[in-house]
């Protein structure tokens, strides 16, 4: 007995000890006000505080799904159609401000930017027939992105774009997921897409080596099921008051803790992540998703191939598929000008399953592994050197093809 809560006192004071050295190591590092700013505002407001025009625009999906769309306006501008990853949303293209942020340096340059945020992301929430606190709401993943929210978003683009034909479409992580889904599913939009740039594109995931990703994955169908049976279909619960609370405890309390966490998850690399900007990415971070899109990802993990959803019985599989067992995606079938950027410290995605994309895409114009070894799933978008390394070759090849030299 004694031993026993010796060991508990042991273990309370170690924890203590290691939170008083997180709070008094973080109180070391002054949060810029400018950061804070820019961590408690909503896309729109963060493109008015640095000069730019905005319009927010409602895009209804053929299933229900109400979208939302904020627009860097520029008319007569070529536009380009901008949409992020999983559990993020329109801001991570302008997060870093207009020194960095790719919408800002392509409006800059004279194109029409159009930020998506796709179905059950914070800007993103409303259904014609259901509401967010119904399952029904929730029963979406990358491929209802794919074959519903994009190809909406694509035509209402070019229905307000006098005079063009094709859009330039920049994806990061299940940006580029749905992509291939919209082009396996519905491959006459590949016609409407001038360019595809994909940061950190995700299709394959035979070669991830995530720990965390890896170790969750085990227990994520017992862990699906015990949520679903509590009636958890959101991943994670988004609203203002949990953001807030999780944006204070990363600014103020744990700041070196949410950056180690972001870090072993995404990958290892501090020297292209700016600590002192946890509390503007935690404050944006997490913008919400459904629990079923992180379950179709952990399919396909060492799954073999590229696959539609599993419903683990033949007859819902049946139903939905036509099949016992869910098909694979037909890839081959993207046939627009592919531009791939990726990297060999990205946990969430293997340079090695990205090789075997490239090789089963038709039209890959560019094939761009990052030099840097350490380069990591963020730094697509948060990285210190972004636009030196991504956002300025991204510009060129959108240049090239524009002047039809590629």
């Amino acid at each position: 007995m004694f031993r026993i809560c010796s060991l508990k006192y042991l273990c309370g004071s170690l924890i203590c000890l290691y939170f008083s050295c997180n709070m008094v190591s973080c109180n070391l590092i002054e949060v810029d006000k400018n950061i804070l700013e820019d961590a408690n505002l909503i896309t729109p407001d963060l493109i008015k505080k640095y000069g730019y025009p905005v319009e927010t625009h409602k895009i209804q999906a053929k299933d229900g799904f109400v979208l939302t769309a904020h627009r860097i306006p520029k008319p007569g501008g070529q536009p380009v159609l901008m949409v992020h990853g999983l559990l993020d949303s329109s801001i991570a293209y302008v997060i870093l401000g207009p020194e960095r942020s790719l919408g800002f340096l392509l409006s800059d340059l004279g194109y029409d930017i159009w930020l998506l945020n796709t179905r059950g992301n914070r800007y993103s929430r409303k259904h014609k027939r259901f509401h967010r606190y119904q399952p029904q709401f929730w029963d979406f993943s990358f491929h209802e992105l794919g074959i519903y929210d994009l190809p909406a978003a694509v035509d209402y683009v070019l229905a307000r774009s006098k005079g063009f034909e094709q859009i330039h479409y920049v994806g990061h992580s299940q940006g580029t997921t749905s992509f291939f889904v919209m082009g396996s599913e519905r491959p006459a939009y590949m016609k409407k897409i001038k360019s595809m740039q994909a940061l950190a594109p995700v299709a394959y995931w035979d070669y991830i080596d995530s720990p965390i990703i890896l170790t969750f994955v085990k227990y994520l169908r017992p862990l699906a099921f015990i949520a679903k049976s509590l009636g958890i279909h959101e991943f994670l619960p988004e609203n203002d008051v949990w953001r807030r609370l999780g944006n204070k405890l990363c600014s103020f309390v744990f700041q070196n803790t949410c950056a180690y966490f972001i870090q072993e998850v995404m990958g290892v690399d501090f020297k292209q992540f700016n600590t002192s900007l946890v509390p503007l990415f935690t404050g944006h971070a997490s913008s919400g998703s459904s629990l079923k899109s992180l379950w179709h990802y952990g399919q396909q993990i060492h799954s073999g191939g590229f696959f539609k959803y599993d419903y683990y019985n033949s007859w819902e599989n049946r139903r939905r598929h036509g099949a016992d067992t869910p098909p694979q995606y037909k890839v081959a079938n993207v046939d627009c000008k592919v531009a791939l950027y990726y990297s060999k410290n990205d946990r969430l995605t293997s340079d090695i399953d990205v090789v075997r994309l490239r090789d089963t895409l038709p039209n890959v114009v560019l094939d761009y592994l990052i030099p840097d070894p350490l380069y990591n799933h963020v730094n697509f978008i948060w990285g210190n050197d972004v636009k030196t390394v991504i956002n300025d070759r991204m510009v060129e090849i959108m240049r090239k093809v524009d002047n039809g030299e590629l």
